[in-house]
């Protein structure tokens, strides 16, 4: 007689538990992160392209925070751009925006851009999406302006998770 209340309460206490479980989704997000296999094909494929077209670059990948997950300074490229690629994706990643896009921004009388936290607003690097989600950002130096940012848009948009 007892397997009778038992089995009623057991299925009352699993309702509950699903019910409390369904009402604390809205407190966590579930989003995708970029891998570190992940960041060396963004990588791998900046650095071809960059070498397709003759450049001689280094190249960063952050993940959706901005750490950086993967670094490369090409053969013969200027010391320099080391910093300036990491910085680069950096402010993509944070700002979720290319560094052309804030460039032009800056020159548009929006000069207070400058003063925001980690930004490098130059051409040169864009953000990873994962369907509406950011999960990092490429960031090229060394060459010029318009093909630093050809190969970090380039990577970035042909990147498929």
């Amino acid at each position: 007689m007892k397997r009778a209340y038992l089995g009623p309460l057991a299925i009352l206490a699993c309702l509950s538990t699903v019910t409390v479980a369904h009402a604390d989704d809205s407190k966590i997000l579930t989003r995708d992160v970029l891998s570190n296999a992940g960041a060396k094909s963004l990588l791998n494929a900046a650095e071809a392209e960059a070498k397709q077209r003759g450049m001689k670059v280094s190249i960063a990948v952050v993940d959706g925070s901005g750490r950086l997950l993967a670094f490369t300074r090409m053969d013969d490229s200027q010391s320099g751009t080391d910093e300036t690629a990491i910085k680069k994706a950096r402010t993509a990643a944070l700002y979720h925006s290319r560094g052309k896009v804030l460039a032009e921004r800056v020159s548009q009388n929006q000069a207070f851009l400058t003063t925001l936290p980690g930004i490098t607003a130059v051409p040169g690097s864009a953000p990873v999406m994962s369907g509406q989600y950011l999960i990092g950002a490429v960031g090229v130096s060394g060459a010029t302006d318009d093909l630093d940012d050809a190969v970090a848009t380039d990577t970035a948009s042909a990147f498929h998770p």
